[in-house]
């Protein structure tokens, strides 16, 4: 996979605990720059072009300082941070 990372600052999608911290934004690519959508709650990998490309998903991540953070060191979402992915 290759990176490309846009930090946002003070981005809070939710009601957020007082150890809140920065989050961070990612466009993420496969191997063959296929870019990530989701269709029918399935994050895919596939060319977008044209008017699909909104359709691409960014990836948030959030050091997990809650939830066993040594088992689960980072939290994932889509959807501007709204949705998490297990």
């Amino acid at each position: 996979l290759l990176l490309l990372c846009a930090e946002v600052e003070g981005f809070a999608p939710c009601q957020a605990p007082a150890l809140q911290t920065k989050v961070f934004q990612y466009r993420i690519w496969d191997v063959n720059q296929k870019s990530l959508y989701l269709r029918d709650d399935q994050l895919l990998a596939g060319h977008l072009q044209g008017a699909n490309a909104a359709l691409e998903e960014k990836v948030f991540w959030v050091p997990n300082r809650a939830f066993e953070p040594a088992r689960l060191p980072v939290i994932l979402g889509i959807r501007n941070g709204t949705r998490c992915l297990g």
